[in-house]
């Protein structure tokens, strides 16, 4: 077994336990608990704009005592850079997290671009949910290409591009062999998908990329042990090494835990 710290890199709660319409527990108390059962060392919390939640953010994390830190909820649509900058300056928020199938708008919207600067220079990182349906926003706008093109018009910024952009994943894997400033991770997929050529492409990027792929759950969505316990049975065969990077140390790495 390997000796690291094991990272759950993606994460979401809420304020009052509820999320949305779902029958999950998404509270302070249900993640901590989950991640004590799986033995999870460090866990980073997605900001969702339409939650409004940075500032409770920000408290959870003071209160964690270290082990759980965040990215700030951003709206291109709703909000200017400044609103989010007050966050990263606190030193709990290690970037941002945009949304652009849930908040509507394109990746490669100009009036995101002075947020990718401002981003690049602090050296944080910027982690956009993609996944392959939107009810608004079209799915060419969603491909890895997308970051492809984003992340060669700026190649100091980090991106970590959630959900390995199911049901694209080979795409994403050459999107992330071809950039050096591009990361994924596995959060979600893992079951909803098994038998489909997802995780077997998923599998594939841990084998040849694994220095760019980082575990999340996707918490409550996902039981942050359960979720844990299903990746270790998917990745059993790899290399220590190999694991011990997809499991932890690529997210101390990128996010700068």
């Amino acid at each position: 077994m390997y000796n690291a710290p094991v990272v759950d890199a993606h994460i979401h709660i809420s304020q009052t336990g509820e999320w949305f319409t779902r029958q999950y527990n998404a509270s302070y108390v249900a993640l901590m608990d989950q991640m004590d059962a799986g033995g999870v060392t460090k866990g980073l919390l997605l900001g969702l704009a339409q939650l409004d939640q940075n500032d409770y953010l920000k408290k959870v994390c003071e209160e964690s005592n270290g082990r759980l830190f965040a990215l700030a909820a951003f709206d291109p649509t709703r909000q200017l850079v400044e609103d989010v900058a007050p966050y990263l300056d606190c030193g709990l928020f290690r970037g941002v997290k945009l949304h652009p199938r849930r908040e509507n708008f394109s990746p490669l919207d100009e009036r995101l671009f002075p947020l990718y600067e401002v981003i690049a220079k602090r050296g944080s990182v910027i982690n956009f949910d993609v996944f392959g349906h939107s009810a608004y926003l079209p799915m060419d706008q969603l491909r890895p290409t997308v970051f492809d093109r984003l992340a060669k018009k700026f190649p100091e910024l980090k991106m970590v591009l959630s959900h390995c952009c199911t049901p694209w994943v080979m795409e994403a894997f050459f999107a992330a062999k071809s950039n050096p400033n591009v990361y994924l991770d596995c959060s979600f997929i893992i079951e909803r998908f098994r038998g489909s050529s997802v995780t077997m492409d998923l599998l594939y990027t841990a084998r040849h990329l694994d220095q760019k792929l980082l575990f999340g759950s996707d918490f409550p969505e996902e039981q942050v042990n359960r979720y844990l316990s299903l990746a270790r049975v998917e990745f059993k065969d790899l290399a220590e090494e190999k694991k011990a990077n997809i499991f932890g140390l690529n997210a101390v790495k990128v996010y700068g835990l």
